[in-house]
């Protein structure tokens, strides 16, 4: 049996398309494009997706369209953009969305549920409770209830203070059980044994989902991992500073909404790396970074940690796919919501439009196309064409509803087509915090704790609107009408401009250090920055205008 296997999975080159192909799809939370093999990384421990990325097509310009967690999800697994979702918060869900039609429009789980598929999920897929229940009964088969542990649930508050943004767990205390993201995979393996059943009894196809919180802060990491890393050595960035002439509410300061960033001192980190020395400093504000470089490395270690983990727990569900007998009948994808800043700029964490939060790892396996493995693909793709480019790959028909995403599938086979983009599109929201005394002290700078994760719709202040070229990034921050729930496209970029020159670069090994002069105010920018302008104008603006999502918290 194990020979079987063995065979079937190397030799790929005569196997045929299936006519309708089963879906496996890992997502991954808060992951830079940071690999050893997909993206050139060699200090990264990821050898599971190593594997993934000799035997996948690479996409080296992949782009989330929004940077937070619900956002990107509720964009991603509908093909919609965010102001067509209305998800800009941690409150609305897409179902809410006045321009969602639950008897017409269907998510990419439910499309394939539709098309006659078996869907089983467990993990972050969509975020948790936006929508409610993981939008059972909706997106997933009856067979069996979506898995979906307290991804809290892991935490050692004995071990490590909660307030610490690392916990480094001795060997005896790093049990796999002790993970929520291990159980959730054992519950994938299972998943996928139940699918292999009916596929080989009666070849039901299946959508099956992974979504694993790692790299996810805070990094609840195995001392092995941790240690490597420290012991490494690897690079901090070259821009810790914030970038030159950005408008005020380009930046944020705060983890989290919080004002601090913790390492819980020697009770999580092991050794005497932090014994007497500071474990906590306030988040960084522009021009003015607190935090030493030996507290970065941490962060960065306990991060890298972190992604290693990810990998051992994703490999456990390819590992069974192989065991099952489904690799060469079944697409595989591997994808992160969004990416995060390690102090490029000072920022920690996501919530921006700096390539740092925008940049993702795609990967895309395709068994019955030999000549796409190992391939890297140069043009841009947005989340959201993940959608319609896995109906494509599977020669599905193209849903019956409105969808924002394009199929890229033509790229794997002819990454010259003209299916390519030239561009990627990203939005931001901000919500100013003048009401607490941390801010106030510090004169209400539109940059201080602007977080809109619990904010209403309608009381958002500002909306960044993003566009990557190959050779620029422009971002023009609008005031928000919150009557419509839209920009207010009569006034302009009211908060302000940002423009960056991208430096030539591989693609496939990402430059954070770039966006670090805003060259928006230059005169001799004024076409390049009017050129691009009109492009997100064009792109975002819309004259079906319908109002805002309601105000009230679904349960969860």
């Amino acid at each position: 049996f194990l020979i079987t296997i063995a065979t079937c999975c190397c030799f790929t080159a005569g196997l045929e398309a299936p006519k309708k192909p089963n879906v496996l799809f890992l997502v991954s939370d808060d992951m830079r494009p940071q690999l050893k093999k997909a993206y050139g990384v060699p200090f990264m421990i990821t050898p599971n997706l190593d594997k993934l990325a000799e035997s996948s097509t690479v996409f080296d310009r992949a782009y989330t369209n929004f940077a937070i967690c619900s956002a990107s999800r509720n964009s991603f697994m509908t093909s919609r953009r965010s102001d067509q979702v209305q998800v800009w918060n941690f409150i609305n869900d897409f179902r809410q969305s006045l321009y969602w039609n639950n008897e017409t429009d269907q998510t990419l789980p439910q499309y394939f549920k539709s098309q006659g598929y078996l869907t089983l999920g467990a993990g972050k897929l969509f975020h948790y409770g936006t929508p409610p229940k993981n939008d059972e009964p909706w997106s997933w088969s009856a067979d069996k209830p979506y898995w979906n542990p307290y991804v809290g649930a892991d935490w050692n508050k004995t071990l490590c203070p909660v307030t610490s943004l690392v916990c480094v767990r001795p060997e005896d205390q790093s049990v796999d059980t002790q993970f929520a993201d291990y159980n959730e995979t054992v519950e994938t393996v299972n998943n996928l044994k139940y699918a292999a059943g009916k596929f080989h009894n009666d070849g039901t196809p299946f959508f099956i989902g992974l979504g694993v919180t790692k790299p996810h802060a805070k990094w609840n990491v195995p001392a092995r991992y941790f240690n490597h890393y420290m012991n490494s050595s690897f690079p901090l960035p070259d821009n810790m500073y914030s970038p030159a002439n950005q408008p005020e509410i380009a930046f944020t300061a705060e983890l989290d909404g919080k004002e601090t960033i913790s390492l819980g001192n020697s009770t999580a980190i092991p050794g005497s790396l932090a014994q007497g020395l500071q474990d906590t400093w306030a988040v960084p504000i522009p021009n003015d970074n607190a935090v030493p470089d030996w507290a970065t490395k941490v962060i960065r270690a306990g991060y890298y940690s972190a992604v290693s983990m990810a990998d051992y727990h994703l490999g456990m569900a390819l590992d069974a796919l192989d065991e099952l007998g489904l690799r060469n009948s079944t697409i595989v994808i591997q994808l992160a919501d969004h990416g995060y800043s390690l102090m490029e700029h000072t920022e920690l964490a996501k919530h921006t439009n700096f390539e740092t939060a925008l940049r993702v790892p795609l990967m895309i396996r395709v068994p019955w196309l030999p000549d796409t493995h190992g391939k890297h693909v140069d043009s841009f793709i947005e989340l959201l064409d993940v959608y319609p480019t896995l109906v494509g790959l599977a020669n599905l028909p193209p849903p019956d509803c409105r969808i924002d995403g394009k199929d890229m599938s033509p790229l794997l086979t002819n990454p010259s087509t003209a299916t390519a983009k030239t561009a990627a599109f990203s939005q931001y929201s901000r919500c100013p915090d003048q009401d607490r005394e941390h801010c106030a002290m510090l004169g209400n700078p539109l940059w201080c704790l602007n977080n809109c994760e619990e904010v209403f719709a309608n009381e958002i202040a500002s909306m960044g609107y993003s566009i990557r070229t190959l050779d620029w990034r422009y971002t023009g921050w609008y005031r928000w009408n919150g009557t419509g729930c839209t920009a207010d496209w009569e006034t302009g970029p009211f908060y302000g401009e940002e423009l960056y020159k991208h430096t030539a670069q591989t693609p496939m090994a990402p430059n954070f250090n770039d966006e670090n002069v805003n060259v928006a105010i230059i005169p001799d920018n004024a076409e390049i920055k009017a050129q691009l302008r009109q492009l997100v104008e064009l792109h975002f603006k819309s004259a079906d205008v319908r109002g805002c999502p309601p105000n009230y918290h679904r349960p969860k």
